[in-house]
């Protein structure tokens, strides 16, 4: 019944950290949508000065593109609020992690097409009519997405190397909590 006990302990609310959460949000939000929003900008200005026919075409996939990216993370940026909660050690943060880490391959596989990108041109120039760009990544998407699985049995290792450190910080948080408690109980203040 120990263990039981420990893993409803973990899950406390009371247990976590808003400033891990909230920093974890914060570099979410920065990755997901301020990263992919940014590079479209730049590229978008670059698509700008090419003299190509449809240029006008291409700006509007990629922006197009991206706001799917970003559509496809909102659940990365809800996943990384508990993993940045709860603390290195704790039982509650094995499952979110793992569930962040298994959609961050997900992400990557919609984010990378599969690992084929298709760009269509459109008329290039006189004579031609219309022209497609395949590039074929597939296999660096793959070992990217063996990286996430391996990033899956991390969230074991970070909870075994860190668990003793949580328990002697969660114990040094009831130590204190309980003196106050005594103090206000006794009217010093």
């Amino acid at each position: 019944m120990t263990l039981l006990r420990d893993i409803r302990t973990d899950f406390s609310l009371e247990n976590g950290t808003l400033l891990g959460a909230m920093l974890s949000l914060i570099i979410a939000i920065s990755m997901f949508i301020v990263l992919p929003y940014t590079v479209a900008l730049y590229a978008s200005g670059g698509l700008e000065q090419i003299a190509i026919g449809n240029a006008g075409a291409m700006e509007y996939g990629m922006w197009d593109t991206v706001s799917d990216l970003m559509k496809y993370a909102v659940p990365l940026i809800l996943l990384s609020i508990p993993v940045g909660f709860y603390r290195s050690g704790s039982y509650a943060k094995i499952p979110f992690r793992i569930l962040f880490t298994f959609y961050l391959g997900a992400w990557i596989w919609i984010a990378s097409q599969g690992g084929i990108f298709t760009v269509e041109m459109g008329s290039v120039a006189d004579g031609i009519s219309s022209m497609t760009l395949n590039l074929d990544v597939r296999y660096i998407v793959f070992i990217v997405m063996i990286i996430c699985l391996a990033m899956m049995f991390l969230a074991f290792a970070e909870f075994g190397g860190s668990r003793e450190k949580y328990l002697k910080a969660l114990e040094k948080k009831k130590d204190t909590m309980s003196k106050r408690k005594v103090r206000r109980v006794s009217g010093n203040r």
